[in-house]
């Protein structure tokens, strides 16, 4: 066999992570003789492909010892890749320093792999300065370069990047870069940007209907609470609530209060309320206490009484907020008597002070 069919045969082999024979394959090659740097190179592949990181740098080690059969950029490169699957940076910048220092020049696969690496441990500055010395530099960027760009602009939120980027690659992106478009549509629900309803609507229009996501779903319920758009908000709930997601983020439930707060919407907020708790979804007191200031300023006086049996049959005990809410709904219909009586209730419980004695 040629060194060249040794080669593919450990990278097949590696593939289908056989690793054993991978190994048994390459032991054959060195018995026969052949020392040549593609069958370390495929071995160190084949390694890295399987999350055997030590025997892979173990490879590369051999390699760089051997007399007539030094590394070449491939050999650095898979290496690169082996230290950034592992998110070990530094081990991974001392191995660019190493390709700086002898007489080999990156490829562009070097700099995708040190891109992806950077991506990967979130480290924006050190991504984007590996872009720009692409950008002037022989090697120039290639369409993988730019998807990751795209994804790493979109996980920092960085909107104007990431905009001018997927323009570049917007027809390859549309047609077959489902995730990358997940990755936007999160970048723009987490922004402020004036347009990032339109926005998003224009790209969730580019992911099949079978491609469901709950978190995406999670995300845009908070885009459209934030909005106060409670018909696209209580869309989305009503789908969730179908599929069984579950929310059990605090701040996503407060963003769906504020939500139906804001636009006077008691009666929607007790039939969630109600879905929410046979859904099992992230029960907070706020939910309670905001149906209560809401029935108290349309002087439902008596459903707001009721609501402290809901929060009773959910463990959630009174507080000095509940007695305030209460008392406030009392006094500014004219029931003086009864908001004298809620403020007996919290000295009672132990949430009277000073004011309060006051204002009996």
């Amino acid at each position: 066999m040629l060194p060249e069919e040794y080669s593919k045969a450990i990278t097949l082999a590696g593939r289908t992570k056989n690793v054993d024979l991978a190994a048994e394959l390459f032991s054959h090659a060195i018995a026969d003789g052949i020392r040549e740097v593609c069958l370390y190179n495929a071995l160190m592949s084949t390694y890295m492909y399987n999350g055997l990181t030590q025997k892979a740098i173990s490879v590369f080690e051999v390699l760089k010892q051997h007399a007539k059969c030094k590394p070449t950029i491939v050999s650095y490169n898979i290496l690169l890749s082996v230290f950034g699957r592992s998110m070990l940076v530094d081990h991974m910048e001392t191995t660019l320093q190493a390709i700086n220092d002898s007489e080999l020049s990156y490829t562009i696969t070097t700099y995708n792999t040190a891109i992806a690496a950077y991506l990967t441990a979130w480290m924006w500055d050190e991504m984007e300065g590996m872009y720009q010395s692409m950008l002037e530099g022989p090697v120039k960027p290639d369409a993988g370069t730019l998807l990751l760009m795209l994804r790493g602009y979109a996980y920092s939120n960085n909107l104007e990047k990431m905009e001018k980027t997927y323009e570049q690659v917007r027809e390859m992106v549309n047609n077959r870069q489902s995730t990358l478009i997940h990755a936007m549509i999160c970048a723009y629900t987490k922004s402020s940007h004036p347009d990032r309803v339109k926005r998003v609507e224009g790209l969730m229009k580019l992911i099949p209907d079978d491609d469901y996501k709950p978190w995406l779903t999670v995300l845009l319920i908070r885009m459209y609470a934030q909005e106060s758009m409670i018909e696209a908000m209580e869309g989305l709930i009503s789908k969730a609530f179908q599929r069984h997601v579950i929310v059990t983020t605090a701040g996503i439930m407060r963003s769906i209060i504020s939500n139906y707060f804001r636009n006077n919407a008691v009666d929607r907020l007790a039939g969630f309320i109600r879905q929410a708790e046979y859904a099992g979804w992230r029960l907070l007191r706020s939910l309670y206490h905001c149906k209560m200031v809401m029935y108290g300023q349309q002087n439902r006086l008596e459903e707001m009484h009721g609501v402290l049996d809901e929060m009773e049959n959910f463990r959630f005990s009174r507080t000095r907020k509940t007695f305030l809410i209460m008392y406030k709904a009392y006094y500014n219909t004219g029931r003086r008597p009864e908001a004298a009586m809620v403020i007996g209730m919290m000295w009672k419980h132990g949430y009277g002070n000073d004011e309060d004695a006051f204002v009996l």
